[in-house]
């Protein structure tokens, strides 16, 4: 399977092609710097983590509305958070980086979508045993 390609999404709108917040400018800038540093801080990229949640979410189907059936394909922002949040690993320990995010989208752009999949991969995936997964919203 051919590998997205974080450092691309991350010089596209760094460089103005991929229209983005100044947050997200500051995320693929942190994305950059610590491919480029980050092992003087202990940190490393893996890709193969990366893609396999990726991969996990190709599986997944969405279930309502004009795409049902469909298998679900990430978009390139999405790649680009999900890629973050499971590809940066710490050297000696092998734990992913990130452990709370914080993602903010208008509506209707597939937060449920994303939450639910990472929910799932977390759940049944992960290798987390006794897995838990919660779920929780401000109006119902």
């Amino acid at each position: 399977m051919m590998g997205f390609s974080y450092r691309q999404y991350a010089d596209d709108v760094l460089s103005g092609e991929q229209i983005a917040c100044q947050w997200v400018k500051l995320a693929c800038q942190r994305f950059v710097d610590d491919l480029e540093n980050g092992e003087e801080r202990g940190l490393y990229f893996d890709d193969g983590a990366a893609q396999q949640i990726i991969a996990f979410f190709a599986l997944l189907k969405h279930s309502k509305g004009e795409w049902a059936g469909q298998h679900l394909i990430l978009e390139p922002w999405q790649q680009f958070i999900v890629g973050n949040l499971f590809g940066w690993k710490k050297f000696g320990t092998g734990l992913r980086r990130f452990r709370n995010s914080f993602v903010e989208v208008a509506r209707k752009n597939g937060k449920s979508t994303l939450g639910a999949g990472l929910g799932l991969y977390m759940l049944v995936a992960d290798g987390e045993p006794g897995a838990e997964v919660y779920s929780a919203a401000t109006k119902r």
